[in-house]
């Protein structure tokens, strides 16, 4: 196998500009949701609710503003994006944002870049996830 053809082979980024549209608007919806998590958060921390108990509360929220969002602007409606697949994105982001949320803030790191570091984990691997899986 000569390099040229070997090189990108499985990368499909450089051959569908439509990916980079899909991740603006993904970028964009999960940006308003994110808002809104975090504005939540805030609010139930400084009303005294635990942090890992007001990072899962305030991501309900934005899970379902998101939901919508993503629905309208990042799918097309031929595509048929499928409840079942986003609730089991949101399930995962849950998880794993509750876990590194909760392990990056007992490490000693505070509230705010612990949530930081936890929500871009948790953006990079549901855009990995609905890309493949939401229009399936």
């Amino acid at each position: 196998m000569d390099q040229e053809n070997f090189s990108f082979k499985g990368f499909a980024a450089h051959r569908h500009p439509a990916w980079l549209a899909r991740l603006a608007r993904f970028l964009a919806a999960g940006g308003v949701a994110t808002l809104l998590h975090w504005g939540a958060m805030a609010l139930l921390v400084a009303s005294g609710v635990q942090a890992s108990g007001a990072t899962a509360l305030a991501m309900a929220a934005g899970a379902g503003v998101n939901y919508f969002l993503q629905r309208r602007y990042m799918f097309s409606r031929a595509c048929g994006f499928s409840l079942g697949v986003y609730l089991l994105s949101v399930g995962m982001a849950w998880s794993v944002n509750l876990v590194a949320f909760q392990l990056l803030h007992t490490s000693g790191i505070g509230i705010v870049l612990a949530q930081l570091s936890s929500t871009a984990l948790v953006a990079l691997l549901n855009f990995l996830f609905l890309q493949k899986f939401a229009c399936r």
